[in-house]
């Protein structure tokens, strides 16, 4: 069971993947994301509905949080990636 600081620093992290998201994503881009139980796919990006994304199938469940690839390149909206890789904690 994750604890209240956990929890919010999970919250920060969602928040801010979900501002650097919006800032890039595209009608079309292809994003590979991770659904429950933890199944990777691949979906086609359409549009927003609040926090979550929408694929072109019309499935709005997808978080920018769980999205590790963008038109086949590696992405982590987060940042975390690139901090761990400058040093940092994440």
């Amino acid at each position: 069971m994750l604890t209240e600081e956990q929890k919010k620093e999970n919250a920060r992290w969602a928040q801010l993947a979900e501002a650097n998201a919006k800032k890039v994503l595209k009608l079309g881009d292809r994003l590979r994301v991770a659904k429950c139980p933890g199944t990777k796919r691949w979906i086609t990006f359409s549009h927003w509905d609040g926090h979550w994304i929408v694929s072109k199938s019309g499935i709005g469940d997808y978080h920018p949080f769980l999205v590790d690839m963008l038109n086949d390149q590696p992405v982590d909206f987060t940042g975390r990636r690139d901090q761990a890789k400058e040093g940092g904690s994440a």
